[in-house]
Parts: C-alpha cells; structure tokens; sequence
C-alpha cells in the first residue's frame, strides 16, 4: 500500500490535510508522481479511473497531526470527509480530507 500525507495551501495558508493510501496495484507510479504540479487526484483519474466512490462528510476535531500540519489547535472544528474509491470492486484509495472549519466553505447553487 502506498501512503502520502499532503497538506494542500492557498496563498501560503493551509487548506487541507490529504492522507491518503492507495493501491500500487491501481497506480504503480503514484510515489514517482510530483505532486507540486499536479494532484493525486488528478494523477489517479487518469490512472485509475474510478467506477464508484464511497464517502463520509462530518464535522470534527482533527488529529494531533492534522491540527499541527494545518497550523490550528486540536480543539478547533473541521469538515472531515473520507472518501472510499473503487473501479469494478478492486480497490483504489482511501482518503481522509481535513479542512478547518474556518477557512473552509460550502457553498452551491440550484435552479429548477
């Protein structure tokens, strides 16, 4: 199994935490991948194209870790989503995606 943990910033403040495991089986080059100039998840749709997802979306505190990779407090409130990918029944990733609350919105729009 392969492992990255990526923060991903915006003008030199930090988004997102990216844990993510993938299957070598499904993108043997994943570690090769220099993920300055693109994503994982860009590299990993051209890969691996999924077939189906899986996820979770919750609000929760982060990991010791997360909160000192994201630069907050253990105690702040974050989105979680955790992200199962899969292309016919082999799997390809599982993700945790970590945002701080504060810095991260929702936002849509929806016209009948």
């Amino acid at each position: 199994m392969f492992h990255t943990l990526i923060v991903h910033s915006e003008n030199g403040v930090p988004l997102q935490c990216e844990d993510r495991y993938v299957n070598p089986a499904c993108a043997p080059d994943y570690l090769s991948v220099d993920f300055s100039q693109t994503t994982p998840t860009h590299y990993l749709l051209e890969v691996a194209p999924l077939w189906e997802a899986q996820y979770s979306i919750e609000a929760g505190p982060p990991s010791p870790q997360e909160a000192e990779l994201l630069g907050i407090t253990p105690q702040d409130p974050c989105l979680i989503i955790v992200r199962r990918t899969m292309n016919r029944d082999v799997p390809i990733t599982l993700a945790r995606l970590v945002h701080p609350g504060t810095r991260y919105q929702i936002q849509g729009q929806f016209k009948p």
